[in-house]
């Protein structure tokens, strides 16, 4: 099954801190929203949906992106926690502007790993 998640805007941590942290959430309607994060010296990112019950954990490995022309597509591979395994591969959309080169290379960091 695909989760499909559509989102009106997007916070990100602070680009100071990108160096360490980094935390991307798309907000939908309602207050839902998709939230990713991972800390850039441990291997895994977090998957977090509209509760902190809702989430999944894997590794920065297992996770890939690629986006369309309003799209983007979340693959993730093998999952080591998580009680929402149904909502994997996930598409998060939005029909509102946001900037499309800023979200890729904040995924790009997201998903690197960086030695203590």
């Amino acid at each position: 099954m695909v989760m499909d998640f559509n989102f009106n805007s997007i916070a990100y941590s602070e680009f100071e801190n990108w160096d360490e942290f980094i935390q991307i959430t798309f907000v939908g309607n309602n207050g839902e929203y998709l939230s990713l994060s991972s800390v850039l010296y441990e291997e895994e990112i977090h998957i977090e949906f509209s509760d902190q019950t809702n989430y999944l954990q894997f590794l920065k490995t297992e996770f890939e992106f690629y986006r369309d022309s309003n799209s983007v597509f979340f693959i993730v591979g093998q999952i080591l926690k998580g009680n929402n395994e149904a909502s994997v591969p996930l598409i998060v959309s939005s029909l509102s502007e946001y900037d499309a080169d800023y979200l890729l290379n904040a995924l790009c960091v997201l998903k690197s790993y960086k030695e203590e």
